[in-house]
């Protein structure tokens, strides 16, 4: 019954990944025109990073802090020779989000309160089409996480109605 958790586990670390990952092109798309920031200059483009983690370590990382005893071992680990099956199960987390620092776009607007003496605004490195792509992916990506955690689901649940 635990390698059903563990799948409903790894699909909610990947819809939050994916959740981030949407914020953070909404920002973008959101920002494109924004020429002030807190920093100063235009909005810089974020782009998310994540970064596989092994789903065992983690797991029972947590489980230390409540219990000792129920030290969960890797399910494709035949655990007799002491070596892990490759592939281990794999989780994703977000890594960071990283700031795009290339150099912004340059238009000629004098009368914009932002132009500079030669009468250039700086607007934001964002191209709209990238990030509709990448929000398109993104959003493919969140549901197949969904996917996969209505099938854990519904084995789940065939599961229980088998013991009934």
């Amino acid at each position: 019954m635990s390698n059903f958790l563990n799948s409903f586990d790894i699909s909610g670390y990947g819809l939050s990944a994916q959740r981030v990952r949407v914020n953070t092109i909404s920002s973008n798309i959101a920002n494109a025109q924004t020429t002030r920031t807190t920093e100063g200059g235009p909005y810089r483009r974020k782009e998310v990073v994540f970064k596989a983690v092994d789903f065992n370590q983690q797991f029972n990382k947590a489980l230390e802090g409540m219990t000792e005893s129920a030290k969960y071992e890797d399910p494709l680990s035949e655990g007799t020779f002491g070596k892990t099956v490759n592939p281990a199960i794999m989780s994703v987390i977000v890594d960071k989000i990283s700031r795009d620092d290339s150099k912004p776009k340059m238009m000629f607007e004098p009368n914009h309160p932002d132009a500079d003496t030669n009468g250039y605004v700086a607007y934001p490195n964002i191209n709209p089409v990238i990030e509709m792509a990448d929000l398109v992916e993104a959003t493919r990506s969140y549901q197949a996480n969904v996917a996969a955690f209505q099938s854990a689901k519904d084995m789940a649940n065939s599961s229980i109605s088998l013991l009934q």
